[in-house]
C-alpha cells in the first residue's frame, strides 16, 4: 500500500465535502456566471433552493418543475425556476 493511502479509522466513514473551487453554501445568484445562464442542473437548482436533489428530482417527476432532458441530461430552465420560486411566495 503507497504511503499516502492510509485506511480510515473505525468511525470515520465519511470523506469530506470536496471543494470545487466554490463555497459549500454558495447559492446560485450568488455567483456572476448563474445569472446570465438560461438552463440550470439538477444540483444548481438544489442549491439555489438549499434542498437535496432529490427533492428537485421529485418536483419534476410530480410535475411541479417542468424539465428538459438533453442526451440524458435533465436541465430546468432559469424561467421555471423563477416562476416555481413567485408560486412558493405567493402560497407563503
Amino acid at each position: 500500500m503507497p504511503c499516502d493511502l492510509k485506511p480510515l479509522a473505525r468511525g470515520k466513514g465519511r470523506t469530506p465535502p470536496r471543494k470545487c473551487g466554490k463555497r459549500m453554501n454558495e447559492r446560485v445568484t450568488d455567483n456572476p456566471i448563474f445569472s446570465t445562464k438560461r438552463y440550470y442542473r439538477v444540483d444548481e437548482a438544489a442549491r439555489y433552493f438549499s434542498v437535496s436533489i432529490f427533492t428537485i428530482y421529485r418536483l419534476i417527476e410530480t410535475g411541479d418543475i417542468k424539465a428538459i432532458r438533453l442526451r440524458g441530461c435533465l436541465r430546468i430552465s432559469a424561467d421555471e425556476l423563477r416562476e416555481l420560486e413567485e408560486r412558493l411566495i405567493i402560497d407563503i
